[in-house]
């Protein structure tokens, strides 16, 4: 199946790829983020790392880059082997906070690993999406290195988030277009049920496993919804909501409060699938995890850490480049007769019309059995909700409760 979903001219010798831009680190002021990736740097024993490396080609030797990459979960190195080859090295943090620089449990970032790699293992072999080949990983922590990691290929290009916050305006009509493509692809992507991706069965088939903090694998999308609803909570601290929502407090706690018990009530009509086969969902998706050259071609999507297949409508929910706030659960000040009153959020608005008609055309392109995805994406109200439902564990203040109305 070929596909235009990655500019085959731009991988490999970029002529629009003026070298790596990764100034996160080097520019973090002193705090907790930057103490983090600091003691980090210097506990990891980077000689056995290159030795590891150099194991897996044939004993080529190879050094370290001096670029420093930084997420919010991993750190990334360059390691540029004799002949010029270069493997990204993966590394994960520890939580942020922990006084152990060799990260969290054995067990939980172990499976974290294994499932990522299995995950991109079947995105691998059943589309065209570009995927960094993984060539070795240990996944529960290399004693003679100090973390867990994974060795990958190196591509030519940034992630979306060092080259900017946002996608240029002029880069955006291709921007939609190859992202709904890749989203399309995704779609085909199907489970049996909804989890993670623990391991691969001799037959082929994948045994599917729990989602973190939720729990799994479920036979339906109702038992997920109703998982979510026992097992999820707010983001954020009740002494700092308070403080947040300011003479709003009365109106925004309860909202906050009430939303689980609201979604698990509402858990039986949310899907139009409510069984499976389910689709794969990547758990980060958005310009923050796409590599890119200088012009904002797209050059392949990384970070499967937290992919699970899942019920269509989380599935539909917008790249995070392009998601807002819901308006029914936003500050009703952003909003004048029902139209957004900035620029960007009009701008924004329109981009997520322009992103379903995009997913449209990919899936009349693609000829998938049917348009689940932009149907899903249509559903305004679920949609909102499958939002809303994401920002509620990220800690965002809001009128959840407005968000539930919508569905009396």
């Amino acid at each position: 199946m070929e596909s235009d979903i990655i500019d085959k001219n731009s991988v490999g010798g970029s002529r629009a790829f003026s070298g790596y831009r990764w100034t996160y680190y080097e520019s973090l002021p002193e705090g907790p983020i930057r103490s983090r990736a600091a003691d980090f740097l210097a506990f990891v024993r980077w000689e056995s790392l290159l030795q590891y490396a150099s194991l897996r080609r044939d004993f080529k030797s190879c050094h370290l880059l001096p670029h420093v990459g930084l997420g919010h979960n991993h750190m990334v190195r360059i390691i540029e082997f004799v002949d010029r080859v270069r493997w990204a090295a993966r590394l994960r943090l520890p939580p942020l906070g922990s006084p152990d620089p060799a990260g969290s449990s054995e067990d939980s970032t172990g499976l974290a690993e294994s499932c990522e790699y299995n995950a991109m293992s079947l995105v691998r072999q059943q589309t065209n999406i570009s995927i960094p080949k993984a060539y070795a990983f240990e996944a529960r922590g290399n004693t003679d290195v100090g973390a867990s990691f994974m060795l990958m290929e190196c591509l030519p290009g940034n992630v979306g988030m060092d080259l900017g916050m946002t996608i240029p305006p002029e880069y955006m009509p291709m921007f939609l277009r190859r992202t709904a493509q890749i989203h399309v692809q995704l779609s085909t992507v199907q489970l049996p049920m909804i989890g993670t991706i623990i391991s691969r069965n001799d037959d082929g088939t994948y045994e599917q496993g729990p989602i973190r903090g939720i729990g799994g694998p479920f036979g339906t999308a109702t038992e997920f919804f109703k998982a979510w609803a026992a097992k999820c909570s707010f983001g954020m601290p009740a002494d700092q909501l308070q403080v947040a929502c300011g003479e709003y407090a009365h109106e925004i706690i309860p909202s906050v409060g009430s939303f689980p018990k609201s979604v698990s009530n509402l858990a039986e009509r949310l899907s139009t699938r409510d069984c499976g086969p389910f689709p794969l969902c990547h758990g980060d998706f958005g310009h923050n995890n796409i590599i890119f050259d200088d012009e904002y071609r797209i050059l392949s999507v990384i970070d499967w850490e937290t992919a699970f297949a899942g019920p269509w409508e989380v599935f539909a929910d917008y790249p995070l480049t392009l998601s807002i706030v819901p308006p029914a659960m936003d500050a009703p000040w952003n909003y004048e007769l029902g139209n957004p009153i900035s620029p960007d959020l009009k701008q924004k608005l329109a981009d997520q019309k322009a992103y379903i008609e995009a997913v449209k055309q990919a899936e009349t392109e693609l000829g998938a059995g049917g348009r689940f995805l932009s149907e899903a994406l249509g559903n305004q109200k679920t949609q909102q909700l499958m939002t809303g439902m994401r920002l509620y564990e990220n800690g965002k203040v809001g009128w959840y409760s407005k968000l539930i109305e919508s569905f009396a």
